[in-house]
Protein backbone atom coordinates (compact mmCIF):
# COMPACT_ATOMS: atom_id res chain seq x y z
CA UNK A 1 0.00 0.00 0.00
CA UNK A 2 1.09 3.57 -0.93
CA UNK A 3 -0.28 5.41 1.64
CA UNK A 4 -3.19 2.33 2.03
CA UNK A 5 -5.77 3.46 0.34
CA UNK A 6 -5.67 2.61 -3.56
CA UNK A 7 -3.99 -0.35 -4.66
CA UNK A 8 -0.95 -0.78 -6.45
CA UNK A 9 1.03 -3.45 -7.78
CA UNK A 10 3.65 -4.96 -5.66
CA UNK A 11 6.95 -4.27 -7.19
CA UNK A 12 10.40 -4.95 -6.11
CA UNK A 13 11.92 -5.14 -2.63
CA UNK A 14 11.24 -3.12 0.15
CA UNK A 15 13.54 -0.97 3.12
CA UNK A 16 14.20 -3.39 5.79
CA UNK A 17 13.72 -2.77 9.24
CA UNK A 18 16.99 -1.22 11.44
CA UNK A 19 19.10 -4.69 12.34
CA UNK A 20 19.91 -5.49 15.62
CA UNK A 21 22.29 -2.70 17.19
CA UNK A 22 21.50 0.09 14.67
CA UNK A 23 20.20 3.22 16.73
CA UNK A 24 16.29 3.52 16.09
CA UNK A 25 14.67 6.09 13.49
CA UNK A 26 13.27 8.83 16.05
CA UNK A 27 9.54 8.04 15.23
CA UNK A 28 10.62 3.81 17.27
CA UNK A 29 12.78 5.62 19.28
CA UNK A 30 11.20 4.75 22.80
CA UNK A 31 12.97 7.35 24.61
CA UNK A 32 11.77 10.87 22.67
CA UNK A 33 8.26 11.85 23.87
CA UNK A 34 5.01 10.13 23.21
CA UNK A 35 3.27 11.55 20.24
CA UNK A 36 3.32 12.50 16.18
CA UNK A 37 7.10 11.88 14.61
CA UNK A 38 7.90 9.74 17.86
CA UNK A 39 7.25 6.46 19.85
CA UNK A 40 3.76 5.93 20.67
CA UNK A 41 2.80 6.01 24.26
CA UNK A 42 2.67 2.09 25.61
CA UNK A 43 6.51 2.25 23.99
CA UNK A 44 7.56 5.29 25.50
CA UNK A 45 5.89 5.28 29.11
CA UNK A 46 5.45 1.55 29.04
CA UNK A 47 3.80 -1.21 31.85
CA UNK A 48 6.95 -2.77 32.93
CA UNK A 49 5.02 -6.36 32.55
CA UNK A 50 3.88 -5.32 29.00
CA UNK A 51 8.01 -4.81 27.61
CA UNK A 52 8.80 -8.77 27.82
CA UNK A 53 6.99 -11.74 26.86
CA UNK A 54 6.38 -13.45 30.28
CA UNK A 55 2.66 -11.94 31.25
CA UNK A 56 1.34 -12.86 28.58
CA UNK A 57 2.94 -16.27 28.07
CA UNK A 58 1.58 -17.05 32.16
CA UNK A 59 -1.80 -15.88 31.40
CA UNK A 60 -2.13 -18.06 28.42
CA UNK A 61 -0.66 -21.28 29.67
CA UNK A 62 -3.28 -20.28 32.65
CA UNK A 63 -6.21 -19.79 30.19
CA UNK A 64 -5.59 -23.03 28.25
CA UNK A 65 -5.71 -24.98 31.92
CA UNK A 66 -8.80 -22.95 32.71
CA UNK A 67 -10.46 -24.57 29.49
CA UNK A 68 -10.01 -21.99 27.09
CA UNK A 69 -13.46 -19.96 27.39
CA UNK A 70 -13.18 -17.86 24.69
CA UNK A 71 -14.62 -14.72 26.76
CA UNK A 72 -11.78 -14.95 29.23
CA UNK A 73 -9.15 -15.01 26.68
CA UNK A 74 -6.29 -12.64 27.61
CA UNK A 75 -6.37 -10.34 25.41
CA UNK A 76 -5.16 -7.21 27.39
CA UNK A 77 -1.62 -8.99 28.56
CA UNK A 78 -1.36 -10.02 24.49
CA UNK A 79 -1.83 -6.83 23.23
CA UNK A 80 -0.08 -4.96 25.85
CA UNK A 81 3.69 -6.46 24.76
CA UNK A 82 2.20 -6.03 21.29
CA UNK A 83 1.61 -2.70 21.55
CA UNK A 84 4.64 -1.75 23.67
CA UNK A 85 7.48 -3.75 21.49
CA UNK A 86 6.03 -3.48 17.94
CA UNK A 87 4.20 -6.86 16.12
CA UNK A 88 7.60 -7.30 14.46
CA UNK A 89 9.87 -8.04 17.24
CA UNK A 90 7.79 -10.08 18.81
CA UNK A 91 9.30 -13.17 19.77
CA UNK A 92 9.36 -16.64 18.25
CA UNK A 93 8.11 -18.24 21.67
CA UNK A 94 4.97 -16.19 22.24
CA UNK A 95 3.99 -16.78 18.44
CA UNK A 96 4.46 -20.52 18.75
CA UNK A 97 1.63 -20.20 21.61
CA UNK A 98 -0.64 -17.66 19.75
CA UNK A 99 -0.47 -20.09 17.07
CA UNK A 100 -1.81 -22.88 18.60
CA UNK A 101 -4.33 -21.44 20.17
CA UNK A 102 -7.83 -22.96 19.88
CA UNK A 103 -11.27 -21.18 21.48
CA UNK A 104 -13.27 -24.11 23.72
CA UNK A 105 -15.56 -23.78 20.37
CA UNK A 106 -14.40 -24.53 16.79
CA UNK A 107 -14.09 -21.61 15.68
CA UNK A 108 -15.77 -22.21 11.86
CA UNK A 109 -18.81 -24.36 13.56
CA UNK A 110 -22.06 -22.22 12.83
CA UNK A 111 -23.07 -22.42 16.45
CA UNK A 112 -19.86 -20.52 17.68
CA UNK A 113 -20.87 -17.91 20.38
CA UNK A 114 -20.10 -14.14 19.49
CA UNK A 115 -16.82 -14.07 21.85
CA UNK A 116 -15.45 -17.27 19.88
CA UNK A 117 -15.98 -16.15 16.69
CA UNK A 118 -13.89 -12.99 17.65
CA UNK A 119 -10.82 -14.51 18.70
CA UNK A 120 -10.70 -16.68 15.70
CA UNK A 121 -11.41 -13.67 13.58
CA UNK A 122 -8.43 -11.63 15.79
CA UNK A 123 -5.70 -14.59 16.09
CA UNK A 124 -4.52 -13.76 12.02
CA UNK A 125 -3.44 -10.58 13.19
CA UNK A 126 -0.92 -11.39 15.72
CA UNK A 127 0.38 -14.64 14.62
CA UNK A 128 1.40 -13.52 10.81
CA UNK A 129 4.71 -12.37 12.42
CA UNK A 130 7.00 -10.59 9.62
CA UNK A 131 4.70 -12.40 6.80
CA UNK A 132 1.41 -10.95 7.04
CA UNK A 133 -0.79 -9.59 4.89
CA UNK A 134 -3.41 -6.98 4.18
CA UNK A 135 -6.14 -8.11 5.73
CA UNK A 136 -4.13 -9.33 8.78
CA UNK A 137 -3.00 -5.97 9.22
CA UNK A 138 -6.21 -4.69 9.41
CA UNK A 139 -7.97 -7.34 11.32
CA UNK A 140 -10.29 -7.73 8.26
CA UNK A 141 -11.99 -11.01 9.67
CA UNK A 142 -13.20 -9.08 13.09
CA UNK A 143 -14.37 -6.01 10.70
CA UNK A 144 -16.43 -8.91 8.10
CA UNK A 145 -18.23 -10.79 10.96
CA UNK A 146 -19.41 -6.95 12.58
CA UNK A 147 -20.95 -6.42 8.64
CA UNK A 148 -22.77 -10.21 8.80
CA UNK A 149 -24.00 -9.17 12.21
CA UNK A 150 -25.43 -5.71 11.23
CA UNK A 151 -23.43 -3.46 12.70
CA UNK A 152 -23.51 -0.50 10.44
CA UNK A 153 -20.61 1.33 8.50
CA UNK A 154 -21.25 4.57 10.47
CA UNK A 155 -20.82 2.75 13.82
CA UNK A 156 -17.38 0.90 13.27
CA UNK A 157 -16.32 4.69 11.27
CA UNK A 158 -17.16 6.48 14.76
CA UNK A 159 -15.72 3.94 17.16
CA UNK A 160 -12.49 3.76 14.87
CA UNK A 161 -12.33 7.57 14.68
CA UNK A 162 -13.27 7.74 18.47
CA UNK A 163 -10.57 5.44 19.05
CA UNK A 164 -7.93 7.43 17.13
CA UNK A 165 -9.34 10.65 18.99
CA UNK A 166 -8.13 9.02 22.36
CA UNK A 167 -4.78 7.57 21.35
CA UNK A 168 -3.89 11.57 19.67
CA UNK A 169 -5.20 13.10 23.45
CA UNK A 170 -3.56 10.89 25.60
CA UNK A 171 0.03 12.26 24.06
CA UNK A 172 -0.90 15.92 24.27
CA UNK A 173 0.41 16.80 27.59
CA UNK A 174 4.07 15.62 26.56
CA UNK A 175 3.93 16.60 22.96
CA UNK A 176 1.48 19.93 22.00
CA UNK A 177 2.72 19.80 18.77
CA UNK A 178 0.25 16.92 17.72
CA UNK A 179 -2.45 19.17 18.48
CA UNK A 180 -3.06 20.22 15.07
CA UNK A 181 -3.91 16.14 14.41
CA UNK A 182 -6.12 16.27 17.24
CA UNK A 183 -8.33 18.68 16.18
CA UNK A 184 -8.80 17.19 12.84
CA UNK A 185 -9.71 14.00 14.33
CA UNK A 186 -11.84 15.76 16.31
CA UNK A 187 -13.89 16.85 14.48
CA UNK A 188 -13.98 14.18 11.62
CA UNK A 189 -15.67 11.96 14.89
CA UNK A 190 -18.00 14.95 15.98
CA UNK A 191 -19.61 14.54 11.82
CA UNK A 192 -19.35 11.07 12.18
CA UNK A 193 -21.06 10.75 15.03
CA UNK A 194 -23.59 12.94 14.34
CA UNK A 195 -23.32 14.75 17.21
CA UNK A 196 -24.00 18.61 17.10
CA UNK A 197 -21.62 20.79 14.85
CA UNK A 198 -19.06 22.99 16.92
CA UNK A 199 -19.25 20.73 20.03
CA UNK A 200 -15.95 20.40 19.91
CA UNK A 201 -15.13 24.23 19.59
CA UNK A 202 -13.87 24.40 23.13
CA UNK A 203 -10.99 22.75 21.91
CA UNK A 204 -9.86 25.25 19.59
CA UNK A 205 -7.32 27.29 21.49
CA UNK A 206 -3.87 26.99 19.07
CA UNK A 207 -0.65 27.53 21.47
CA UNK A 208 -1.58 27.70 25.27
CA UNK A 209 -1.06 25.28 27.84
CA UNK A 210 -4.24 25.60 28.36
CA UNK A 211 -5.42 25.36 24.67
CA UNK A 212 -3.72 22.09 25.01
CA UNK A 213 -5.56 21.35 28.06
CA UNK A 214 -8.84 22.49 27.04
CA UNK A 215 -8.57 20.36 23.94
CA UNK A 216 -7.76 17.18 25.65
CA UNK A 217 -11.06 17.52 27.63
CA UNK A 218 -13.10 18.02 24.54
CA UNK A 219 -11.98 14.82 23.34
CA UNK A 220 -12.59 13.07 26.26
CA UNK A 221 -16.54 14.32 26.68
CA UNK A 222 -16.37 13.96 22.52
CA UNK A 223 -15.38 10.37 22.58
CA UNK A 224 -17.41 9.42 25.92
CA UNK A 225 -20.19 10.79 23.51
CA UNK A 226 -20.03 8.85 20.73
CA UNK A 227 -18.46 5.79 22.20
CA UNK A 228 -22.47 5.75 24.09
CA UNK A 229 -24.43 5.77 20.87
CA UNK A 230 -22.30 2.66 19.20
CA UNK A 231 -23.04 -0.88 20.22
CA UNK A 232 -20.55 -2.56 22.74
CA UNK A 233 -19.31 -4.91 20.55
CA UNK A 234 -18.35 -2.89 18.09
CA UNK A 235 -16.27 -0.66 20.69
CA UNK A 236 -15.03 -3.71 21.64
CA UNK A 237 -13.71 -4.79 18.21
CA UNK A 238 -12.27 -1.63 17.43
CA UNK A 239 -10.17 -2.05 20.34
CA UNK A 240 -8.85 -5.17 19.69
CA UNK A 241 -7.64 -4.56 15.80
CA UNK A 242 -4.65 -2.30 16.79
CA UNK A 243 -1.74 -4.38 16.42
CA UNK A 244 0.92 -1.90 15.18
CA UNK A 245 4.26 -3.40 13.20
CA UNK A 246 6.42 -0.96 15.27
CA UNK A 247 6.69 1.40 17.55
CA UNK A 248 6.17 4.22 16.11
CA UNK A 249 3.01 6.62 17.25
CA UNK A 250 1.47 6.84 13.73
CA UNK A 251 1.37 3.66 12.58
CA UNK A 252 -1.13 3.81 15.29
CA UNK A 253 -3.26 6.82 13.28
CA UNK A 254 -2.05 5.14 10.03
CA UNK A 255 -3.98 1.75 10.86
CA UNK A 256 -7.03 3.54 12.15
CA UNK A 257 -7.17 5.80 8.60
CA UNK A 258 -7.00 2.30 6.33
CA UNK A 259 -9.69 0.80 8.27
CA UNK A 260 -11.51 4.04 7.64
CA UNK A 261 -11.34 3.78 4.43
CA UNK A 262 -11.66 -0.23 4.32
CA UNK A 263 -14.81 0.36 5.76
CA UNK A 264 -16.43 2.77 3.36
CA UNK A 265 -14.62 0.64 0.42
CA UNK A 266 -17.08 -2.78 1.66
CA UNK A 267 -19.58 -0.52 2.47
CA UNK A 268 -19.61 1.05 -1.04
CA UNK A 269 -19.09 -2.13 -2.75
CA UNK A 270 -22.42 -3.42 -1.01
CA UNK A 271 -24.46 -0.81 -2.08
CA UNK A 272 -22.96 -1.15 -5.42
CA UNK A 273 -24.09 -5.28 -5.43
CA UNK A 274 -27.52 -4.36 -3.98
CA UNK A 275 -28.12 -1.33 -6.98
CA UNK A 276 -27.14 -3.90 -9.33
CA UNK A 277 -29.76 -6.23 -7.85
CA UNK A 278 -32.54 -3.41 -7.83
CA UNK A 279 -31.82 -2.21 -11.34
CA UNK A 280 -32.30 -5.59 -12.07
CA UNK A 281 -35.79 -5.65 -11.00
CA UNK A 282 -36.79 -2.71 -12.06
CA UNK A 283 -36.30 -0.99 -8.88
CA UNK A 284 -35.45 3.02 -10.29
CA UNK A 285 -35.91 4.46 -6.68
CA UNK A 286 -33.99 1.83 -4.90
CA UNK A 287 -30.85 2.01 -7.02
CA UNK A 288 -31.30 5.97 -6.96
CA UNK A 289 -31.20 5.30 -3.07
CA UNK A 290 -28.60 3.14 -2.34
CA UNK A 291 -26.41 4.98 -5.20
CA UNK A 292 -26.61 8.23 -3.12
CA UNK A 293 -25.76 6.73 0.49
CA UNK A 294 -22.55 5.30 -1.53
CA UNK A 295 -21.68 9.01 -2.72
CA UNK A 296 -22.27 10.34 0.73
CA UNK A 297 -20.01 7.55 2.09
CA UNK A 298 -17.11 8.88 -0.13
CA UNK A 299 -17.70 12.57 0.29
CA UNK A 300 -17.32 11.75 4.05
CA UNK A 301 -13.55 10.46 3.81
CA UNK A 302 -12.38 14.41 3.29
CA UNK A 303 -12.12 14.87 7.11
CA UNK A 304 -9.65 11.77 7.27
CA UNK A 305 -7.62 12.75 4.75
CA UNK A 306 -6.95 16.00 6.55
CA UNK A 307 -5.81 13.89 9.45
CA UNK A 308 -3.72 11.62 7.03
CA UNK A 309 -2.00 14.65 5.89
CA UNK A 310 -0.44 15.46 9.84
CA UNK A 311 1.92 12.23 8.89
CA UNK A 312 5.39 13.21 9.51
CA UNK A 313 7.66 12.08 6.57
CA UNK A 314 10.42 10.35 8.73
CA UNK A 315 7.68 8.58 10.73
CA UNK A 316 6.51 6.93 7.58
CA UNK A 317 9.47 5.69 6.02
CA UNK A 318 9.69 3.63 9.59
CA UNK A 319 6.37 2.26 8.52
CA UNK A 320 7.08 1.61 5.17
CA UNK A 321 10.12 -0.01 6.25
CA UNK A 322 8.15 -2.47 8.37
CA UNK A 323 5.17 -3.38 6.12
CA UNK A 324 6.74 -5.68 3.35
CA UNK A 325 3.59 -7.95 2.23
CA UNK A 326 1.20 -5.50 3.72
CA UNK A 327 0.28 -4.33 0.15
CA UNK A 328 -3.42 -2.33 -0.43
CA UNK A 329 -3.19 -4.41 -3.33
CA UNK A 330 -4.82 -6.73 -1.35
CA UNK A 331 -7.94 -4.83 -0.18
CA UNK A 332 -10.89 -6.94 -1.69
CA UNK A 333 -13.44 -4.03 -0.84
CA UNK A 334 -11.69 -2.01 -3.10
CA UNK A 335 -11.43 -4.71 -5.90
CA UNK A 336 -14.89 -5.07 -5.06
CA UNK A 337 -16.11 -1.03 -5.70
CA UNK A 338 -14.00 -1.47 -9.30
CA UNK A 339 -15.00 -4.21 -10.65
CA UNK A 340 -18.69 -3.95 -9.58
CA UNK A 341 -19.28 -0.86 -11.14
CA UNK A 342 -19.04 -1.92 -14.78
CA UNK A 343 -21.60 -4.82 -13.72
CA UNK A 344 -23.82 -2.21 -12.70
CA UNK A 345 -23.54 -0.16 -15.85
CA UNK A 346 -24.00 -3.31 -17.75
CA UNK A 347 -27.16 -4.63 -15.94
CA UNK A 348 -28.80 -1.03 -16.58
CA UNK A 349 -28.24 -0.97 -19.82
CA UNK A 350 -29.79 -4.53 -20.19
CA UNK A 351 -32.42 -3.81 -17.85
CA UNK A 352 -36.24 -2.28 -18.23
CA UNK A 353 -34.99 0.78 -17.01
CA UNK A 354 -33.62 3.93 -19.10
CA UNK A 355 -29.86 4.96 -18.47
CA UNK A 356 -31.17 8.48 -17.99
CA UNK A 357 -33.31 7.67 -14.92
CA UNK A 358 -29.84 6.57 -12.75
CA UNK A 359 -27.06 8.74 -15.14
CA UNK A 360 -27.00 11.57 -12.47
CA UNK A 361 -26.68 9.65 -9.42
CA UNK A 362 -23.55 7.50 -11.18
CA UNK A 363 -22.36 10.30 -12.20
CA UNK A 364 -22.73 11.93 -8.69
CA UNK A 365 -20.64 8.71 -7.50
CA UNK A 366 -18.07 8.37 -10.10
CA UNK A 367 -16.95 11.85 -9.40
CA UNK A 368 -16.74 11.38 -5.75
CA UNK A 369 -14.70 8.32 -6.40
CA UNK A 370 -12.28 10.36 -8.74
CA UNK A 371 -11.71 12.93 -6.31
CA UNK A 372 -11.26 10.46 -3.33
CA UNK A 373 -8.22 9.15 -5.62
CA UNK A 374 -7.53 12.36 -6.20
CA UNK A 375 -6.95 13.55 -2.94
CA UNK A 376 -5.00 10.32 -1.65
CA UNK A 377 -2.50 11.01 -4.76
CA UNK A 378 -1.68 14.27 -3.42
CA UNK A 379 -1.59 13.29 0.24
CA UNK A 380 1.06 10.79 -1.54
CA UNK A 381 3.11 13.38 -3.53
CA UNK A 382 3.58 15.01 0.35
CA UNK A 383 4.23 12.73 2.35
CA UNK A 384 6.56 10.02 0.20
CA UNK A 385 7.20 11.71 -2.69
CA UNK A 386 8.49 9.32 -5.48
CA UNK A 387 9.38 6.59 -3.24
CA UNK A 388 8.20 3.68 -3.11
CA UNK A 389 4.54 2.65 -1.02
CA UNK A 390 4.18 0.93 2.02
CA UNK A 391 4.21 -3.06 1.19
CA UNK A 392 6.74 -2.36 -1.38
CA UNK A 393 3.95 -0.46 -4.05
CA UNK A 394 4.91 1.86 -7.01
CA UNK A 395 3.65 4.77 -4.98
CA UNK A 396 2.20 8.05 -6.13
CA UNK A 397 2.94 7.32 -9.89
CA UNK A 398 0.67 4.71 -10.03
CA UNK A 399 -2.13 6.86 -7.73
CA UNK A 400 -2.20 9.30 -10.75
CA UNK A 401 -2.71 7.00 -13.02
CA UNK A 402 -5.00 5.09 -10.82
CA UNK A 403 -6.61 8.48 -9.93
CA UNK A 404 -8.14 8.92 -13.49
CA UNK A 405 -9.99 5.76 -14.01
CA UNK A 406 -13.62 6.10 -13.50
CA UNK A 407 -16.16 3.92 -12.02
CA UNK A 408 -18.41 4.15 -15.41
CA UNK A 409 -16.47 5.24 -18.06
CA UNK A 410 -19.04 4.69 -20.91
CA UNK A 411 -21.32 7.64 -19.36
CA UNK A 412 -19.07 10.10 -20.97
Amino acid sequence: MTTALSPAPAVGPVPTAPTAGTAPAPADDPARAPGVGGPSLAAARPDPADSDPRRALHELECWRADGRDAARFPYGAVLGHYRTVGKNAVGAELLTVLRAVEPAVPAPAETAGPAARLLTDWLPQVVDGTQGDYDSYLGSPVYASLARTGAGTEQVITALLADLVATEAATLPEAPAGRARTRAALRALTAAAGLPAGCEAKGAPQTTQDGTADLVRACAEVVAAAREAVPSAVVRAVELTLTPTTRCHDEQMFIRVIQIFEAVFAAVGRSIGAATEAVAAGRADRARELLEGATRQVTGTSGVFRVLTTMPKDAFAVIRANTDGRSAVQSRAYRTVERSAPELHGALLTSSLQECELQSVMSELDTAWGAMKRTHWGITMKVIGTVRGTGGTAGASYLREAAEARLFPALG
